[in-house]
């Protein structure tokens, strides 16, 4: 009991410490928003499926921002993951033809006022785009993410993501909030 106790307060002074120094233990963070959506961008990229020809067997997955970037480190962690057979490569771009070459490309909300321009740029080239600028997908674009309720949720236009030749995954269309251009069965 006595033992318990003492480990208790170490626990709690440890903690303090740690507060004071601006360090705080693993299981205490709680993961930033932009660790969650570069989480989403990966599931995204493992629920969709691109032909044959754009991404071939063993080829890397090129995951690209358009834009300045929000992620930091949270883009740089997924160096090397795989995913359905695919090294994860992600990168930051500038423009639409750098970000042509990408399979998967998160628009951020510094091209807010260019984004019509950057889909019809991207159109026909087999780029799922994501964003989490406002109505995002009712714009055109494939996958829009949203914050509601204090949890990032994502909407998709399955129109848009077909248009492109993709195919979405039915778990994936089952846990979006809104799917547009699902038709009714």
């Amino acid at each position: 009991m006595i033992r318990r106790l003492v480990a208790h307060r170490a626990l709690k002074i440890l903690c303090v410490a740690a507060a004071c120094l601006g360090v705080a233990p693993a299981w205490a963070m709680q993961p930033g928003e932009y660790q969650i959506k570069a989480a989403y961008l990966l599931n995204f990229a493992r629920y969709v499926e691109w032909p044959a020809q754009r991404l071939p067997a063993g080829a890397p997955l090129r995951l690209c921002v358009l834009g300045r970037d929000p992620f930091g480190e949270a883009l740089s962690a997924l160096e090397g993951r795989q995913v359905n057979g695919h090294e994860v490569k992600p990168r930051v771009v500038d423009g639409v033809e750098m970000a042509s070459d990408c399979h998967l490309v998160f628009i951020t909300d510094s091209e807010e006022r260019r984004v019509g321009l950057l889909l019809r740029g991207l159109a026909g080239r087999s780029v799922l785009t994501v964003s989490d600028i406002d109505g995002f997908a009712e714009a055109g674009g494939g996958i829009g993410l949203v914050v509601d309720e204090r949890r990032v949720r994502f909407d998709i236009n399955l129109t848009s993501v077909q248009r492109e030749g993709l195919r979405a995954s039915s778990q994936l269309l089952r846990h979006g909030r809104f799917v547009f251009g699902l038709r009714a069965p």
